[in-house]
């Protein structure tokens, strides 16, 4: 039997939404002698759900779990490299392959420098564009040297949407498009009832600075409505200080952190709408480009009408209307917000469209399809198939 493949990534633990949730679905679909995990030691105090894999996990860089400092992090990748080197020169068998799962940039560079000094071929899986995620000053010149190592050096680079595809592709760089996987046995039954005379309007995901105005804008929809309808949240534990931060956190009827991940799936379920708040804000060219909410899966999952509150700069925002999974509120006003709202609960055909393409969208990204095609790129044979 030929080595596992070597997988790094950074944010590894399930949350609600994010690139570990990802790709806990898709790896719970490998065989559990073909994979290696490689992650990076976590800081406590972080929100996970109950997913685990039953897979070697290695965990590194415990010294830049405690920061997001981009230079300190750039700093400290040669340690990486040597804790990854370690890791891998540890296992039974020498591997066969490596797959580096990227939003981090130092642990994309390093795991494309140990797969050149070990000389195994290696493929990227981009969560995010990679020169256009790195923001900070520190890590542009080593975002743009990983870009051209990457397409340079990389087997395969995959990336999670459409958009990001087609950006690429633009750029005379060449991915292939793999989508974020689900697990379409968790779906709930769609509801059929109308909404609650006070309807319940619920979110789950991580609040942070591309959201979190928008759910302020909720609030004040609430509130110049005069309380018609009830704001739920499931979140982070890392999440409540910036709600307090932006003001609403005592506005909110309801906030629970994250602990398991049917009990999400379950909330989401017992709202009337759901709601998806993207940032009406953003500087940031990358995130309007190629930004997809992963807390989106969970809510296709969950079978309600979902809201998508955003600019239709956003590819997802423009995606989502016309996949005809979501009513779109494209203007940024609170005033819009609740008149999408009611006029939500008074159609109960449009109600009944939006989770039935949700539906469909939950079945196009079966999980185990979309796992499939990645075990077959990395030569990984499953047994009966």
């Amino acid at each position: 039997m030929s080595g596992p493949t070597v997988v790094t990534c950074a944010r590894a633990p399930p949350q609600i939404g994010g690139t570990g949730t990802v790709m806990y679905e898709l790896l719970g679909h490998f065989p559990k002698e073909s994979i290696v995990l490689i992650m990076r030691a976590q800081r406590a105090g972080i929100s996970r759900d109950d997913r685990v894999l039953d897979v070697k996990t290695f965990e590194v860089g415990s010294a830049t779990s405690a920061t997001y400092k981009s230079a300190f992090r750039m700093a400290m990748i040669p340690l990486l490299i040597i804790s990854m080197l370690r890791r891998i020169r540890s296992l039974e068998k020498p591997p066969r392959n490596m797959l580096a799962v990227h939003p981090d940039l130092d642990f994309l560079v390093a795991s494309i420098i140990v797969s050149k000094i070990l000389v195994l071929p290696i493929s990227v899986y981009l969560h995010d564009t990679i020169v256009e995620a790195a923001t900070g000053l520190a890590d542009r010149w080593p975002a743009r040297f990983a870009e051209r190592f990457v397409f340079a050096r990389a087997r395969k680079v995959y990336s999670m949407s459409v958009p990001m595809t087609e950006y690429y592709r633009g750029l005379g760089r060449e991915t292939e498009t793999l989508p974020h996987g689900v697990n379409p046995e968790l779906m709930r039954a769609p509801s059929l009832e109308a909404c609650s005379a006070k309807p319940k309007v619920g979110f789950a995901g991580v609040v942070y600075n591309t959201n979190g105005s928008a759910l302020r804008d909720l609030v004040s929809a609430k509130e110049a409505s005069k309380d018609s309808f009830q704001i739920h949240i499931t979140t982070s534990a890392q999440s409540i200080p910036y709600l307090r931060q932006l003001g609403i956190l005592d506005k909110l009827d309801s906030v629970q952190t994250l602990r398991i991940h049917s009990e999400v799936l379950d909330f989401l379920a017992g709202c009337d709408v759901l709601f998806v708040p993207m940032s009406f804000e953003s500087q940031n060219y990358k995130d309007l480009l190629t930004i997809f909410p992963t807390k989106v899966t969970d809510y296709w999952l969950a079978q309600r009408p979902i809201i998508v509150y955003g600019p239709r700069e956003y590819a997802f925002v423009s995606l989502a209307e016309q996949d005809g999974y979501a009513k779109v509120v494209s203007e940024r006003s609170p005033e819009a917000i609740a008149k999408a709202i009611s006029d939500l609960c008074a159609d109960a055909g449009l109600r009944k469209r939006l989770v039935s393409a949700s539906r469909k969208m939950a079945r196009i990204h079966d999980g185990n399809a979309v796992a499939s095609k990645l075990i077959a790129d990395l030569g990984i044979v499953r047994e009966g198939v």
